[in-house]
């Protein structure tokens, strides 16, 4: 099962409890209008947060990964006077996560400069430095490309095969 489930499945097994609490003290019209409200209210949700998981999340509303020094991005997007929307890839993170800086010329200006540098010189990436500090001190986010990555060990040509005829002894 995936999170988005379990998270639905617990909420409801909470939002059920406390309406399982309150249906016996009442009279009929009471307990309808409950279970009515606890499958309105579920239904609600249940949209809600299945809307929510295909938006971006704000890199100031980032709790867990907060220690994370730098991010790849593997895709962008600039709407300007709305947002940098960025789609990273945070170490020890499987699945790429999805986030919006708020709109910043300098930012989007240095996020651009980055992107063309990194294909000009060997396309190896683009990284975010400290995509989620927490500072009093207003700062750009650091990007810069990828160093190239390093070619694989070379060990050398084969030694000939060296041929020797019947009549040739060792």
């Amino acid at each position: 099962m995936t999170p988005f489930i379990l998270a639905f499945i617990s909420l409801a097994v909470v939002l059920g409890i406390y309406g399982f609490v309150g249906l016996p003290l009442g009279s009929r019209l009471r307990r309808a209008t409950i279970s009515v409200l606890f499958a309105v209210v579920l239904a609600g949700l249940f949209f809600g947060y299945s809307d929510m998981l295909g938006r971006p999340k704000s890199t100031r509303f980032e709790v867990l990964h907060t220690g994370a020094k730098e991010a790849t991005i593997l895709g962008s997007y600039m709407l300007e006077g709305s947002g940098i929307y960025l789609w990273l890839q945070l170490p020890e993170v499987r699945e790429p996560r999805y986030y919006v800086l708020p709109w910043d010329e300098k930012t989007a200006a240095a996020l651009q400069r980055a992107i063309e540098d990194d294909a000009q010189h060997h396309g190896a990436g683009v990284v975010v430095q400290l995509p989620f500090e927490f500072s009093w001190e207003k700062r750009e986010p650091i990007f810069h490309p990828l160093p190239q990555p390093k070619l694989p060990e070379k060990h050398g040509a084969p030694p000939p095969t060296i041929y020797k005829a019947p009549e040739q002894r060792a």
